[in-house]
């Protein structure tokens, strides 16, 4: 069955790809137990080290970013260790539902939707409990379109002795993060936002502090077994078959954002962000997320106004997939994905669309 999409994606992950790194999925496979993938893997892992900012290793997992979030709680937390996750949203609510699986006791520090997790709070939830292990915590959250401080985490686990384990699958490559000078243990990403990549592959990196822990851990694990990972790494392979095609793509992405500097990738995504959300301003639409993140936008939709309509009013009208929201937030708020390379002209025809979109399906005027 062939499919043929009638639509561009501008939903916050999977992301519009650009043709070249489709194009590149069209070649010859390598073998990955031969140089010829050890020396991509090599580059690849060296590339993405500059987009965490870290001088630790990178190990790449073919997996969704879910995969890895699993290999952080099998490899960091034996039954019965006691975590905080810290979540206000969907996906910050996955870490507790894995590290429950896990057997970890969690003790949650929750904050309602679009609403960022304050650093105080997480500091005085450590102060009172000197046996927490794990703080468990979401960069950007794509359910609300929150970014959470990060850095302010770092230094409060740093100083109080605990591991950071950071999901920035959203934003990482758009948002600032550096892994190593924010104290940040373990962080996460995945190909399919930022990066622009087809989905399959996950990143995860650990701190020094970080293996010990590894090194310590009762958990069973197998095919997320770290441990593997690292050892493959110094042959210049992974333990397992790897994606090798998305390591085509994912090259190809990696020496453009490398070429370009993070630095300035994080520049040119806060702008963007910044223009998105001044043109829905001016038009008088009330952005939800308290900290909102530069990966995308969400809108809280009006009074009387649902958000389903307007996110099929687009796909069907003007071929442009937007994202509804999920669960609670279903029909509620509407979020807008410029994560990938994105234009100002691109993103001023699709919030058009979007502003189009809700004219003609109620009869507020903005």
């Amino acid at each position: 069955m062939v499919i043929k999409p009638q639509y561009k994606l501008w939903t916050p992950g999977p992301v519009a790809v650009p043709r070249a790194y489709l194009k590149a999925l069209d070649r010859e496979l390598v073998y990955h137990r031969e140089e010829l993938f050890g020396k991509l893997l090599s580059a690849v892992v060296k590339r993405l080290q500059q987009i965490f900012v870290t001088n630790q290793p990178v190990y790449v997992l073919t997996s969704s970013g879910t995969g890895a979030m699993e290999a952080a709680v099998a490899n960091l937390v034996s039954p019965g260790d006691r975590v905080i996750v810290t979540h206000a949203g969907k996906f910050g609510e996955r870490w507790r539902e894995i590290n429950l699986r896990f057997g970890a006791y969690v003790d949650e520090l929750a904050r309602p939707y679009g609403e960022a997790i304050p650093p105080e709070e997480l500091e005085r939830k450590l102060k009172s409990n000197d046996a927490t292990k794990c703080v468990f915590a979401t960069m950007t959250e794509t359910s609300t379109g929150v970014t959470n401080d990060i850095r302010a985490f770092g230094e409060i686990c740093y100083r109080l002795n605990r591991i950071l384990i950071v999901d920035a699958i959203a934003g990482l490559g758009v948002d600032e993060l550096q892994m190593d000078a924010w104290h940040v243990d373990v962080v996460i990403g995945g190909s399919q936002k930022g990066f622009a990549c087809p989905p399959g592959l996950a990143f995860i990196a650990l701190s020094e502090k970080a293996w010990a822990q590894v090194e310590k851990c009762k958990n069973s694990r197998y095919y997320f077994d770290l441990r593997q990972y690292k050892k493959f790494a110094e042959k210049g392979q992974t333990p397992w078959t790897p994606a090798i095609s998305l390591f085509y793509a994912l090259d190809i992405a990696l020496t453009r954002m490398t070429r370009r500097g993070i630095k300035k990738i994080w520049q040119e995504k806060a702008e963007l962000a910044s223009f998105v959300r001044r043109e829905l301003e001016k038009r008088g639409y009330t952005l939800f997320p308290q900290r909102p993140s530069n990966a995308l936008t969400v809108i809280r939709m009006p009074e009387g106004m649902d958000g389903t309509k307007i996110v099929d009013y687009c796909k069907q009208v003007r071929k442009v997939l937007l994202s509804n929201g999920q669960a609670e937030l279903r029909g509620k708020i509407v979020r807008i994905g410029h994560m990938a390379p994105v234009t100002k002209a691109e993103m001023t025809r699709v919030l058009r669309y979007f502003d189009e979109a809700c004219r003609r399906l109620s009869r507020r005027t903005v």
